[in-house]
């Protein structure tokens, strides 16, 4: 007996219009809320990948919802990190999109995934194009300040001052033009800041984006380890701080010690010379003379090592005390009278 064949499941295509509509209703990619308003139309969806595909491949719908099922693939794709898929995306609607000043985003993305230091310069540069043709969008300019904290992190030496204001500026004024709603500025504000070395106000940064995150959104989960990912960042960079701030204190201090050590041994090889000198010319003089000069010449060295070790630390009393010694010496020597010594 033969098996009937179980009918296929109806078409996609009440659901493909449904989709097409909700993209037709979404403000013009110029507009700030574009952004927001595509996100809301893919969260309705479980599953909205090949349906966006099947949109985006139908020249027959109008290209701009077409370009907006573009934009709402690409953001899927961001979010599960298919960074080969994005690229190829990218460069296949390169010559009917590229025009878009959205694409500079889009191509900033790609170059970012690359991973190397000049690739994120390039990202920055991207966002940079992006932002000078939509300079009210904030999730623009948030990209931009985004991407150059990245790259500035990856640097050595800390970033110029200036680009770290140039950043902040641009994440104050996405921040501003979203009203303090979208939680994940904020997360990149705690990160400008703690290249700044303002590391408390860093982590008030990244608590406030962790407040603000909604509960109900499909990056939820995702947001909270990226920021839990910046607060350990945070301390890193702290202790790093630290230890740089003990490095140069030891590499100061070494260097002071050093200085130290080359003036003791010059100051050595002139008592020494002073010593030998003297005892030359004792030896040549009479009984009195002779031991009036090496009286001189012993109080003038005591003097000279007590004033010397307060370089070292040493203790002010013990330094008085050889001073007082040696001065007491000299003046045995130059003032005493000769029968005194008889």
């Amino acid at each position: 007996m033969r098996v009937p064949r179980l009918r296929q499941p109806a078409s996609s295509a009440p659901d493909r219009s449904h989709l097409v509509a909700a993209l037709s209703k979404v403000p013009p990619p110029s507009d700030a809320a574009f952004p927001q308003a595509i996100r809301a139309v893919v969260e309705a969806y479980p599953d909205p990948e090949p349906l966006l595909r099947a949109v985006l491949d139908d020249h027959a719908i109008r290209r701009r919802s077409r370009f907006a099922a573009l934009y709402a693939l690409l953001l899927r794709l961001r979010r599960e990190e298919r960074h080969a898929e994005y690229a190829s995306v990218v460069r296949d609607h390169d010559d009917e999109f590229g025009a878009e000043p959205y694409f500079h985003t889009f191509r900033a993305i790609v170059a970012r995934a690359k991973g190397d230091l000049a690739s994120l310069r390039s990202s920055v540069e991207y966002s940079r194009q992006a932002v000078a043709s939509m300079p009210d969008v904030a999730a623009v300019i948030h990209q931009l300040a985004a991407f150059w904290v990245e790259y500035l992190e990856r640097l050595e030496d800390p970033g110029p001052a200036r680009d770290l204001d140039e950043v902040e500026r641009h994440i104050d004024r996405a921040i501003t033009l979203t009203q303090g709603r979208v939680a994940h500025y904020y997360e990149t504000k705690g990160r400008v800041l703690a290249l700044r070395g303002e590391f408390e106000a860093a982590r008030a940064a990244v608590a406030q984006a962790i407040e603000l995150e909604p509960r109900d959104s499909r990056d939820h989960l995702r947001r909270l380890s990226q920021y839990q990912s910046s607060r350990i960042r945070i301390d890193l960079m702290q202790e790093r701080a630290r230890w740089a701030q003990a490095h140069a204190r030891f590499r100061t201090e070494l260097t002071e010690f050093k200085g130290q050590q080359l003036q003791l041994l010059g100051l050595l090889a002139a008592v020494v010379a002073f010593i030998a000198t003297a005892s030359n010319i004792a030896s040549q003089s009479a009984g009195v003379e002779g031991l009036r000069l090496m009286l001189v010449a012993s109080g003038a060295i005591a003097v000279v090592f007590g004033t010397f070790s307060l370089v070292n630390n040493s203790r002010v009393r013990r330094v008085i005390a050889a001073v007082v010694i040696g001065c007491a010496m000299i003046g045995a020597g130059m003032f005493v009278p000769a029968s005194w010594m008889s």
